[in-house]
C-alpha cells in the first residue's frame, strides 16, 4: 500500500494557521491589557484627586459650622436659609468641586455639592457631510 503525503501536508497547514491565530490573539490581548491598565491608572488618579478635594471641602464646612473662617476663597451672603457660603476646590483634571452650604446657628444645610467641568469646550467641525451635490 502506498501512503500519500497530502494528509500530513493539510495537518501542517492547519497547525500553522492555528499557531498564527493564537499568536495574533495573544498580541491583541497584551495590547488591550496595556490600554486598560493606563485607563485604570487615570481613573484611579482622578478618584484620588476628587476624594482629596472632598476631604478639604468637608474640613472647610466643619470649620464654618464651628464658627471659624476658612483659609479657602469663598463668597458669603445672607439668604433665607441663613448665612450661605460658596466655594470651589480643584478636583483633578479639568474639574472642580463646587460647594454651597447654608449655616443657620448650629445647623448646616448643604445646598450644592457637585463636580463641575471647567475646561474649555471646543466643537469639532471636521466632519465632512455630503451636501447632495457633486455625486460624480
Amino acid at each position: 500500500m502506498k501512503r500519500g503525503g497530502s494528509v500530513s501536508g493539510a495537518v501542517s497547514l492547519v497547525m500553522i494557521f492555528c499557531v498564527l491565530c493564537l499568536a495574533i490573539f495573544a498580541v491583541l490581548t497584551y495590547a488591550t491589557a496595556q490600554r486598560e491598565q493606563k485607563l485604570s491608572n487615570v481613573n484611579a488618579q482622578l478618584a484620588r484627586d476628587y476624594y482629596e478635594a472632598d476631604t478639604k471641602a468637608v474640613q472647610i464646612v466643619s470649620d464654618l459650622k464651628a464658627g471659624k473662617e476658612p483659609t479657602a476663597d469663598f463668597s458669603k451672603e445672607e439668604t433665607e436659609f441663613g448665612t450661605t457660603y460658596s466655594f470651589s476646590i480643584p478636583a483633578g483634571g479639568e474639574q472642580t468641586l463646587s460647594v454651597q452650604v447654608a449655616i443657620d446657628g448650629g445647623e448646616c444645610t448643604i445646598l450644592r455639592w457637585q463636580t463641575v467641568y471647567v475646561g474649555e469646550w471646543e466643537p469639532d467641525y471636521s466632519l465632512d457631510v455630503w451636501d447632495g451635490e457633486d455625486l460624480f
